[in-house]
């Protein structure tokens, strides 16, 4: 039985070092798990903010030009939109091209090979997709509060975070 539980000398250098890095991955996961909350109560708050200089703005009359810039914004994040589609369809038939072309594996090492690669592409794709969105998300958030900040001025919500 002492056999069975007792690790081979080779592999006790890599055993070792794999333990050295346990601390140092759990500090990792937990400054990620902290830091989640961070990001979403800042989105919050922006987003919130942006709700009551919105509030503002509509209570204090809203001009046709006023109308015109919001319009514009919304053309130029469907044009952000559409092309972020197009890149993701596009990204989509590389793949499906690839995944078309891949030779006939004759060894079981290949075959894992080809097909872990495809299934890593397919991650890559849905990462590329949705950080492109929530950058988009947030670049509005931000452009969308400069513009209210911009009408407001002093009435803005965040008129007292820019000044300190």
């Amino acid at each position: 039985m002492n056999e069975m539980t007792t690790m081979p000398a080779a592999l006790m250098p890599a055993s070792s070092a794999v333990q050295r890095t346990v601390p140092a991955a759990e500090a990792g996961t937990a400054q990620r798990t902290l830091k989640m909350p961070v990001l979403l109560g800042g989105w919050a708050a922006r987003a919130t903010g942006n709700g009551i200089d919105t509030a503002k703005l509509f209570a204090l009359g809203m001009n046709l030009q006023y109308w015109g810039e919001l319009l514009q914004m919304q053309q130029a994040i469907l044009e952000r939109l559409v092309q972020q589609q197009q890149a993701g369809l596009q990204g989509w038939a590389a793949w499906n091209r690839e995944r078309a072309e891949i030779k006939a594996a004759n060894t079981l090492t290949k075959v894992v090979e080809q097909e872990f690669n495809l299934v890593a592409q397919i991650g890559q794709l849905c990462v590329d997709q949705a950080t492109n969105l929530i950058a988009l998300q947030e670049n509005v958030e931000v452009a969308y509060a400069f513009w209210l900040n911009e009408k407001l001025g002093p009435l803005s919500s965040s008129a007292g975070a820019n000044r300190t």
